[in-house]
């Protein structure tokens, strides 16, 4: 069970494994990706692909902001963001992406009440 392995990680503070095990059960879109956390202005993201650094901007002279995605490793992510990674928030993103994804596919369902699950074993 996903709950189990997942658990079993994040006692063995296994990050890197965790956030593998979380990619391997994202949904197959492109539209859904979870936040590790923001330095400056660079935010790191996983998503169904691996491992990304998002670099957003605003434009000077329009109201819009640019963005641009530049896959990396693991261990490319900054050892103070992994080092205050937050399983719970990690964790509660998952959750609700499953949730969205589970009126099309019932597994999705099912994951969701296990991370659930893990979540509240994680806060007691």
């Amino acid at each position: 069970m996903i709950k189990e392995e997942l658990l079993s990680y994040i006692k063995g503070g296994r990050k890197e494994d965790f956030l593998k095990k979380v990619l391997s059960i994202l949904p197959p879109s492109d539209d859904v990706s979870i936040s590790l956390g923001k330095m400056g202005l660079y935010e790191y993201v996983i998503d169904r692909n691996g491992f990304s650094l998002i670099q957003t901007a605003e434009d000077e002279y329009l109201p819009y902001l640019s963005s641009n995605e530049k896959r990396i490793e693991f261990r490319q992510i900054p050892k103070t963001l992994i080092e205050k990674m937050d399983y719970v928030n990690v964790l509660e993103q998952l959750k609700s992406i499953l949730e969205q994804f589970g009126g099309r596919d019932k597994k999705y369902s099912s994951l969701a009440k296990e991370v659930g699950e893990l979540i509240e074993a994680l806060r007691h």
